[in-house]
């Protein structure tokens, strides 16, 4: 189940300490494709494909 995040403003973001904007940073990283959201790993596959049949029809 996918959650919304907080989306922190810039002014939010500079009256923190740079160890707490580290921390959000590092809550923000998705590990697990399951737990992206589903339209961005559809479109990053999608992508990922078509790169590689550019290259193979480029690269003998």
């Amino acid at each position: 189940m996918i959650m919304e995040q907080k989306v922190w403003t810039a002014a939010e973001l500079e009256e923190m300490l740079p160890a707490e904007r580290h921390v959000l940073f590092e809550a923000s990283i998705v590990w697990d494709l399951k737990d992206a959201p589903q339209h961005v790993v559809e479109q990053s596959r999608l992508r990922a494909l078509e790169h590689i049949a550019e290259s193979q029809h480029t690269n003998p």
